[in-house]
């Protein structure tokens, strides 16, 4: 974790944080029954966020149940209950209709929910209650699960996020893709980017092997069984130049899945059984089946059968009060559960078979098989695919549950103009084609009209995005119209085909065609060259119409400047004759060549010798050229999109309201919560403390008796407390109880603060003592304080022990329940003066220029002339000062500035006094700023 930490703070940094005190981007991994969550801020790179119960995946679900909301684990445990007021597994109902096969199969798992179609989209809603006059859509429950998401981020990170990246399967649809967009526009989010989940464990497992990707592609594949579908993708791996830069790159090459194929299927049927037993011994006569509360009981315990039967051979299933309070406990093993999913099995390896048809593939180019996903820790699930990809074992180098919610995040921050990290580039693949429709008319010779029926394909199945795509319309001299539509989808299985009700994306009507055409048309020097449209899929794999232009081109003279080149001589003839000026260059060459002459002094060749290339001159001139010019008129469109209609913007306001009154509700639930627990607690702590030895000395009787009523009226206040008032009322009740301990609490807070403060007094004291001890001891010639700043330091330090110790007399005589007259502050203020001259005294040491004494001058100075050599030894004679200065020429007085330096003053005057205190406050500003920033670079 260290490394990888390391890693992304070395690579990531923050462009702008002076002002608004940071930025923070996250992700979101929404899955069918979990989501994961990851933030990336400076400091915290990549990191999974906790919820509540400290997990580090939560549930999607959300409860709404007598004005409540409440989400993850605490909605799906309301859900055993009130399963029709829990709403589970909604990824896959986003966009779609009523009559959707999807739709179907979610009826026939929960029929204890009400679906009806909604009137303005014509996709599903929820009716939430008895009368059907509150109704939810999937957008508008997927809206709040992202809010709630982004909620969570935002305690984790200290700091509001609302830019974001969503995982979503790569099989989605452009309605269902648009449709998770929708729900995070009503969630108020910023979607930098939707990402194929298969496709951001990917990026999160290349950014750190990015040592081992080079120019030879590697291919990887990487599986996905989750709770509601299974998918297979294959990535290649490999090191691109763009730019002339070389970064890594990963690319989707092929795509497999099954829809309906995953955990909850496996669950459904473990229900089944588990149903099936408790039938086979049961008292009751009432059918478990009818009874949706039992259902989602028996659904509970399934889903933890078969996590531990994935770890164990056998285990008891037991639920306590099934139905009509009758207990149900039996010993289910895996083989039964393995039986039980038998027609299952046979589809666990065809998304793994499709994905390497469709990159024209086989088993033997890919390195390894990428497990991710909760519903691969099943046994069977592993001996299948072993089998079939002829593997020794399967890779389980990545975080199955977390890998692409923290590849997201590394994209999140990639994307974000916050950050900067190191270059990974992400190559995604559209899985459905795309083509283009239109009606092409001719008239025949005969004067008929015929129509032609046309389709050109925009992009091709795995085709890369994001990526921009033009098609031109030729011959269309009026205003016609075109559709956008979903390519053969023939390479599915006819399962997968029966999810496209309707092949029409969108069709666009064209408007101003006729008008742009008339423009060019008595212009003989234009040709049309079509009307074109412009496409772009973006980075969420969503395709857009960016614009539609009409072109012509056409013919222009221009003039253009030509260079000549021609030989010295001629060109001196030519000048002489016509009396034009010369315009004379040199090539680069051949004025490196003229300076190394220059330098050399080389004798210039004689007349006899041949030049090694003969001097020419260059001469420009115009000339007249025809050239080719665009010219492009705009052309008005139209879009009527088919596959998810836009809602009006009364709609989208009756959900954003919806949802506010829902978040208002939350909202003022907290804070009363908040306040609630605030005054419960301040109650029982000082009730506590009223028998504490040291409290209750502190109080007076009559305090006692005061403060002992207040708060046993506070407690049965409480007690008799009818509905839910406001966080205010609770506040203002905490308020006027702390008013009445206020001073019996004060007491005994100021006599704790003060012991810790007078320890660190009695260390300044010995502190201050020394260094008065030290100053004193300092020699006269090396002296640099004056007589006044040492007696201001003692007699600063002698006040103050003195009125420390007079005040701890007083302090001694006084009651527990008496004020106190040693105060924190006073002890504070005192030292923080002591402190300041001594911090003054300190700063003077650093900046003042050491003495030199004649005596150190004198031994310093000898000469050759002074010294004797005795039986070998030097001897250096003596030279007295006069002599040293004679030499030196040097005057014997001091100098006046030495003389100045050395004769202390005899006041403090003013000018002094206003220098130390401007010195103090300077060297606690300098030491501010150090720390300031030591911080930042910390």
């Amino acid at each position: 974790m260290q490394l990888f930490v390391g890693f992304l703070l070395l690579n990531t940094f923050l462009l702008y944080n002076s002002l608004c005190g940071g930025v923070a981007v996250m992700s979101i991994d929404l899955g069918s029954e979990w989501m994961k969550i990851a933030i990336v801020k400076p400091g915290v790179p990549m990191e999974i966020v906790l919820n509540k119960e400290s997990k580090r995946k939560t549930e999607v679900g959300v409860s709404l149940r007598n004005d409540e909301r409440e989400f993850g684990s605490a909605a799906v445990g309301k859900g055993v209950r009130f399963p029709k007021l829990v709403y589970l597994y909604l990824q896959d109902l986003l966009g779609k209709k009523l009559n959707h096969p999807l739709v179907k199969l979610f009826q026939k798992r929960f029929p204890y929910y009400d679906l009806k179609e909604d009137p303005e989209t014509g996709t599903v809603t929820f009716v939430h209650d008895a009368d059907k006059s509150i109704n939810y859509t999937p957008e508008e429950l997927v809206a709040m699960i992202l809010n709630h998401s982004r909620s969570l981020a935002e305690e984790y990170a200290q700091q509001p996020i609302d830019t974001c990246v969503i995982t979503i399967p790569a099989y989605f649809t452009q309605a269902e893709r648009k449709a998770v967009l929708y729900a995070a526009k009503l969630a108020g989010l910023k979607v930098s980017q939707l990402m194929d989940d298969n496709t951001a464990a990917a990026l999160n497992y290349g950014v750190f092997r990015r040592n081992d990707i080079n120019a030879s592609t590697t291919y990887i594949m990487f599986y996905d069984m989750g709770a509601f579908s299974t998918k297979a993708s294959i990535i290649a791996y490999q090191v691109v130049k763009v730019n002339g830069i070389q970064d890594p790159q990963l690319s989707v090459k092929g795509m497999g899945f099954d829809r309906t194929l995953g955990g909850l299927e496996m669950e459904l049927r473990l229900r089944d059984l588990l149903v099936k037993l408790f039938n086979e011994n049961k008292k009751t006569s009432k059918d478990v089946t009818e009874n949706p509360r039992a259902m989602a009981k028996l659904l509970k315990e399934a889903r933890r059968l078969k996590k531990v039967l994935s770890a164990n051979v056998d285990h008891f299933a037991q639920i306590e009060g099934l139905i009509d309070e009758e207990d149900f406990r039996v010993k289910v093993t895996r083989e039964q559960f393995e039986e039980t999913c038998s027609d299952l099995w046979d589809r666990v390896a065809q998304p793994m078979r499709d994905a390497l048809k469709s990159a024209d593939l086989t088993m033997d180019s890919i390195s390894q098989i990428l497990l991710v996903g909760g519903g691969t820790r099943v046994p069977k699930v592993q001996e299948i695919l072993l089998k079939e990809s002829g593997k020794t074992d399967l890779g389980k180098s990545i975080n199955a549950d977390e890998a692409a919610a923290l590849g997201a995040s590394y994209q999140a921050a990639a994307v974000s103009n916050a950050f900067k990290v190191k270059t990974f580039h992400v190559k995604s693949g559209a899985v459905y084609p795309i083509e283009v429709d239109f009606d092409r008319y001719t008239t025949e010779e005969d004067g008929s009209t015929s129509v032609k029926h046309v389709k050109r394909t925009l992009f091709q199945r795995n085709n890369p995005y994001p990526q921009r795509k033009v098609i031109t319309f030729n011959r269309f001299y009026n205003n016609f119209n075109f559709s956008v539509n979903y390519g053969a989808l023939k390479y599915l299985h006819e399962e997968d085909q029966s999810m496209f009700e309707d092949l029409n994306i969108s069709h666009v009507e064209l408007s101003g065609v006729a008008e742009a055409h008339e423009k060019y048309a008595n212009n003989k020097d234009t040709e049309a060259k079509g009307i074109k449209a412009h496409f772009r899929m973006d980075e969420s794999g969503i395709l857009n119409l960016e614009s539609v232009e009409s072109v012509h081109e056409g013919n222009k003279t221009v003039e253009e400047n030509v260079t000549e080149e021609a030989d010295e001589d001629s060109t001196l003839q030519k000048d002489n004759a016509d009396g034009s000026e010369k315009t004379e260059t040199k090539s680069e060459g051949e004025e490196k060549k003229a300076d190394k002459n220059s330098d050399d002094k080389k004798e210039a060749p004689k007349l006899d010798e041949t030049p090694e290339s003969s001097t020419k001159n260059v001469t420009k001139k115009l000339v007249k050229k025809s050239v080719k010019v665009k010219h492009s008129e705009p052309i008005g469109f139209f879009v009527t999109r088919f596959d998810h209609a836009v809602p009006a913007s009364d709609h989208e306001k009756e959900s954003l309201d919806k949802l506010k009154a829902l978040a208002d509700r939350d909202a003022f639930k907290l804070a009363r919560e908040v306040a609630l627990n605030k005054l419960e607690s301040w109650i029982y702590d000082k009730r506590d403390r009223l028998f504490q030895t040291e409290y209750e000395e502190a109080m007076t009787e009559e305090e006692s008796k005061v403060i002992t009523a207040a708060i046993n009226e506070a407690s049965d206040w409480l007690d008799e407390l009818e509905g839910e008032p406001a966080a205010e009322i609770y506040d203002e009740k905490r308020d006027a109880l702390k008013k009445i301990a206020r001073p019996w609490l004060a007491r005994v807070k100021q006599r704790q603060d003060v012991v810790p403060l007078l320890q660190d007094m009695e260390g300044l004291f010995n502190y201050s003592l020394h260094f008065l001890s030290a100053v004193k001891m300092l020699p006269e010639d090396t002296q640099i304080y004056t007589p006044v700043e040492i007696e201001t330091l003692t007699d600063l330090l002698n006040s103050t022990i003195s009125w420390k110790n007079e005040t701890m007399k007083e302090e001694e005589k006084l009651k527990p329940y008496d004020d106190p007259v040693l105060k924190p502050e006073d002890l504070r203020s005192k030292m923080i003066d002591l402190n300041r001259e001594i911090q003054y005294l300190i700063n003077k040491a650093k900046t003042a220029k050491p003495k030199t004494s004649e005596g150190k001058k004198k031994n310093e100075t000898t000469t050759e002339a002074d010294t004797t050599t005795v039986n070998g030894t030097t001897i250096e004679e003596p030279t007295t000062a006069d002599e040293e200065k004679a030499a030196d020429g040097t005057e014997s007085p001091a100098s006046e500035e030495e003389s100045q330096e050395e004769s202390p003053p005899t006041a403090d005057t003013p000018d002094e006094t206003q220098s130390r205190a401007e010195d103090s406050q300077q060297s606690t500003t300098e030491e501010t700023i150090t720390n300031e920033n030591d911080k930042q670079e910390l």
